[in-house]
């Protein structure tokens, strides 16, 4: 561990120095500088205490200061840290970590990709579902379908699925954009409802561009970065049926929602789905180590048997130890409950801030719960769209009011804390969010 003998504010200028942080501000003087955590609950480098609704960055489930995950990892890199998997080796952490994934998927996935990361994972299928085309005959078939608002990744893949990103050259092969499934904005839909409305939407697209044209759908299956938008129960079942008569494969990107943190091992056992490929990172270490991967349907991996891919790290061993050992704590602690509980939880109380006018929706599954700002309920315009400066001051007074840190994506407040944390602590994160949105003044954007 880092020594901790200086002061935040000498961290923090070491940090500016040298350090780089995506999304962030280099002329911002503060730093948060984290150096210890146990269940829900972070010290900073002063010794002070915050509830983590947070996660890291949605992901870490079994909770910070797991010693029986830091032995799993001293005790493989001891014995061997990894070999490459390329080829005929193999070790059995990974053959034994693989297993436990193809358990608990639905019944139709054969095959894992072992990765290093969520992003690397998507870039990786986006890949594949034109190679499954290419090698049967095909090779047409590279567009591909996207929600307008998802994410997936920060490779130059990510970005093309994105339909391309400003300042970084034109991507390859633009993607088809789709209106996202987003309940509380009946706007979209032009009064008819949310589901008939996107399935004809995506059998027009697919009548405009060809099917003959499209490789796959990219889809996450609760909204994440757009807002923790979760899709109407018969949105997605729907969805993937029209993508299969016209033999179009169907990518869930489950880096955030699988391990617990929408409340199932995946959520497309949740909505009956047979994906041709799920796309997973996040939870699947609680943040240990990185790591990522594929899922294949069985007939989608015969295809693609022996493709390259995967990289130098792929089948990391002490990353499959120490993600098969979480996958073990989720199991054994009932997580997968607690998520469910927890989210139930969070939604019955900050229901009581739609009262505020500054709140417009409030939703979740699992413990993926947002709390939507607005500047009027009428339009539903966002209130961070009016007051930008608004999302930094509103994370860092629930930071240092409150000792609750959270994050703050697409105007929403994205509440996506361990799944261990208890219900006191999901009242007082409650009562620390409430607190701070009563004092936004809706005219001014500021907190009084």
């Amino acid at each position: 561990m880092a020594a901790t003998n200086s002061t935040a504010t000498d961290w923090a200028r070491r940090d500016a120095r040298v350090v780089q942080h995506p999304h962030g501000d280099a002329a911002d003087p503060d730093r948060l500088v984290l150096v210890r955590g146990k269940g829900s609950t972070l010290w900073d480098v002063e010794g002070r205490e915050y509830i983590d609704a947070h996660a890291g960055a949605w992901l870490t489930q079994v909770g910070h200061g797991r010693e029986e995950l830091a032995k799993v990892a001293a005790e493989q890199m001891s014995a061997l840290a990894h070999f490459t998997i390329m080829n005929d080796f193999a070790n059995p952490p990974t053959i034994e970590f693989c297993e436990k994934l193809v358990e608990r998927a639905p019944k139709n996935i054969a095959k894992v990709r072992l990765m290093g990361s969520g992003s690397e994972a998507d870039d990786e299928a986006l890949q594949l579902v034109r190679l499954f085309h290419y090698r049967r005959g095909q090779p047409q078939r590279t567009k591909i379908l996207v929600l307008r608002g998802s994410y997936h990744g920060r490779t130059y893949g990510g970005a093309e699925l994105a339909g391309g990103r400003p300042g970084i050259g034109e991507v390859p092969d633009g993607a088809i954009m789709l209106t996202p499934p987003w309940p509380y904005h009946a706007e979209l839909f032009g009064g008819e409802n949310l589901t008939d409305f996107c399935v004809r939407e995506l059998e027009q697209a697919i009548a405009r561009v060809g099917a003959e044209n499209i490789a796959a759908m990219f889809g996450e299956l609760v909204m994440g970065p757009a807002g923790m938008i979760p899709a109407p129960d018969d949105y997605w079942p729907r969805m993937v049926e029209v993508l299969r008569s016209h033999g179009i494969l169907f990518v869930a990107d489950e880096v955030v929602t699988a391990f617990g943190r929408a409340g199932a091992w995946y959520t497309s056992l949740d909505y009956h789905l047979a994906p041709d490929i799920i796309v997973l990172a996040k939870g699947i270490a609680s943040g240990y180590v990185p790591l990522g991967a594929l899922l294949l349907d069985g007939d989608v991996a015969d295809v693609l048997d022996g493709a390259s891919g995967g990289g130098s790290y792929a089948g990391h061993l002490m990353a499959s130890a120490v993600a098969s050992a979480n996958i073990d704590i989720i199991e054994r602690e009932n997580l997968l409950e607690a998520s469910r509980l927890r989210g139930a939880q969070f939604l019955e109380e900050l229901r009581e801030l739609l009262n505020l006018p500054v709140v417009g929706d409030v939703r979740g599954r699992g413990l993926m719960v947002g709390v939507e700002l607005v500047s009027d309920k009428t339009t539903r315009q966002p209130l961070l769209d009016r007051f930008p400066n608004l999302k930094k001051d509103i994370d860092r007074f629930v930071r240092t009011r409150h000792g609750v840190i959270l994050g703050i994506h697409g105007g929403t407040i994205a509440l996506t804390p361990p799944l261990v944390i208890t219900p006191r602590e999901v009242s007082r994160v409650v009562d620390a969010v409430g607190d701070t949105l009563a004092r936004v003044n809706i005219h001014t954007g500021r907190i009084d």
